[in-house]
């Protein structure tokens, strides 16, 4: 279309006011409600359960007359455009693009040229996951890729439902296949060729590869994620950016991961393409995968119109772990909340679910990690120079420092705050220093050596003790554990102490404390008593610290008989350290 012959912008608007009204004509409430649930016709209205609350005795009502639905519990309602919002999870206008491409109906341009574009390409994309099903299926072509497939543990079924499929082995074969019908032009721009170079002519992008079509709203196929056979490099090619493909707005398994994520009430984020196809056929179908990249902050977006919380499900691996803090910010930042999956060392999604089953995945969920429970596990898993304390702090720092939503953070901080035993208010600062472009450094590194100079100060005090009244070893031998010192020094004149041996070390670390501690002390002082009180203190800490553990893993653990087990232990440490103070 010439620009002289198209619409203005005002007869662009009566076009798509006009379509809007057409595609509400032609989509009849009860017909597309009825779809997903099952109703009975009580007099005129039609009733039946409520697919937006669980309940047993139906309340939910549609008008044909009036093209309306209602429910007089929930007290949901609206009209069919709104209803396939609901379930859908898209905005006002893709339900209406939804509705329309059941109807049959032509979706207008929203800007003009827009359609005159995307047709076209989405046309060849169709067809070409047409041919590759076919060349997966033939007989000849097919049979190394279906064998992969097979192997992989992906039926039949399963295959067919993400119309999977493979690219030949060859320099034209989609090529010559769609050319003649769509155009050279329109493949290259679709991603599905290349221009030769120095000559006429296009060849294939994908060759000798499995092909997963890239579906987007309303399940068109928008691009292809390809895997490698053998050696292959890269083993994974995506379709490059286009007109109707985004990789950084694109969540694979979206379609039908946001129809099952009320149920859920989150959405499980995996980062293959094959990880979340595995996890949908067993049944864990409120999947996505964010096709091997980081992901984007339109990616946690489109998270957020399906539900309100995210399971991060990413390999049991370094680059795993890591990619799932680098997503954590992201997350967070759009208002989301978080639970982490960490997969044993070497699972992955895939494997794990081809293992044990979906029960697998949920034991490991059972057991999710809030984000700063995961930011201590993977800096303290880690390693590496520096104090991992300090290392981890200072990660939930820059964590909440990324989060707008001022409660997220506070919680987030309150949260940190229960994990590493630092006052809120100093966290919160170092939170206000790094918004403000000022180093957080400082305060945390101060924050974290005072608590552990306490620490190391009652642990010296009683070794002191010990060392200048040995006759109260026995005693506080029987009720400290070598465990519970905290400061390596500390604990190995504690390991020599407690080993009855007669004599003192008189080489290494330990044999220097104990020639410092046992000069420093007062010929004057109950010692006795100092190593009981200290031992008591020791224990008292003991007993906080696993009280707030069992607490945090109770918090996290759903409900069965592990969560009774939990009870049953907090009260027991509860009244541990009840008896304890009563000593006093």
């Amino acid at each position: 279309m010439s620009p002289a012959m198209r619409p203005s912008g005002r007869a662009v608007s009566r076009l798509a006011d006009d379509w809007v009204e057409r595609v509400r004509a032609a989509s009849d409430v009860v017909e597309v409600i009825g779809q997903t649930v099952q109703l009975k016709r009580v007099g005129r209205n039609w009733t039946g359960l409520c697919p937006f609350h669980n309940e047993k005795t139906p309340s939910f009502s549609v008008n044909p007359d009036r093209q309306f639905y209602h429910c007089f519990g929930c007290k949901a309602g609206g009209d069919v455009f709104r209803f396939v919002q609901e379930t859908e999870k898209v905005e006002f206008l893709e339900a209406v693009e939804l509705l329309s491409r059941r109807a049959g109906i032509p979706i207008p341009e929203r800007r003009p040229g827009e359609r005159a574009v995307r047709a076209p390409l989405l046309e060849a994309l169709d067809q070409a996951a047409t041919a590759y099903e076919q060349w997966l299926a033939d007989p000849e072509c097919g049979r190394a890729a279906r064998a992969y497939l097979e192997g992989r543990g992906l039926s039949s079924e399963t295959v067919r439902a993400f119309r999977l499929g493979v690219a030949p082995d060859g320099w034209e074969h989609l090529s010559s296949r769609l050319a003649p019908k769509l155009g050279e032009a329109v493949l290259v721009q679709a991603g599905l060729a290349m221009r030769r170079e120095g000559r006429s002519g296009i060849y294939d992008r994908f060759r000798d590869r499995l092909m997963v079509p890239l579906i987007g709203p309303g399940g068109a196929v928008i691009g292809f994620g390809a895997r490698a056979f053998g050696d292959q490099q890269p083993k994974y090619l995506n379709s490059p950016e286009t007109p109707v493909y985004h990789k950084g707005g694109f969540l694979f398994g979206l379609e039908t991961a946001r129809r099952h994520a009320d149920a859920a009430g989150e959405v499980v984020v995996v980062e293959g393409y094959f990880d979340a196809i595995a996890l949908h056929q067993a049944g864990l179908a409120h999947t996505v995968a964010t096709s091997g990249t980081a992901l984007t902050a339109d990616q946690a977006r489109l998270l957020r119109r399906a539900a309100p919380r995210v399971a991060l499900t990413y390999d049991g691996d370094d680059a795993g772990r890591e990619a799932m803090m680098r997503s954590l910010a992201v997350l967070l930042a759009e208002g989301l909340e978080v639970v982490v999956v960490d997969l044993p060392q070497g699972d992955d999604p895939d494997t794990l679910v081809r293992r044990g089953g979906a029960e697998a995945w949920r034991a490991l969920r059972a057991g999710g990690y809030d984000p700063v429970e995961f930011i201590q596990r993977h800096v303290l898993r880690g390693g590496g120079p520096g104090d991992p304390r300090e290392k981890a702090l200072q990660m939930v720092v820059r964590l909440a420092s990324e989060v707008r939503d001022t409660i997220r953070a506070r919680l987030l901080l309150e949260r940190a705050s229960q994990v590493f035993g630092l006052p809120e208010a100093v966290l919160a600062r170092a939170v206000a220093l790094q918004r403000g472009g000022q180093g957080s450094e400082a305060p945390l590194k101060a924050a974290v050596r005072a608590q552990r100079r306490g620490g190391q100060d009652l642990e010296q005090t009683l070794l002191r003790a010990l060392l200048l009244a040995p006759e109260a070893l026995a005693a506080v031998r029987d009720r400290v554990e070598l465990t519970d010192f905290q400061d390596d020094e500390c604990g190995a004149l504690a390991a020599w102490l407690w080993s009855g041996r007669a004599d003192l070390p008189e080489t290494g670390a330990e044999a220097a404390l104990a020639r410092e501690l046992a000069s420093g002390g007062s010929a004057g002082q109950d010692w006795v008593a100092e190593a009981v009180g200290a031992a008591r203190r020791m224990v008292e800490r003991r007993l906080l610290q696993r009280l707030k553990e069992r607490k945090l893993e109770l918090g996290r653990t759903p409900d069965g008989p592990e969560t009774t087990r939990l009870m049953t232990e907090v009260d027991e440490l509860a009244r541990s350290l009840k008896e304890l103070n009563a000593q006093r």
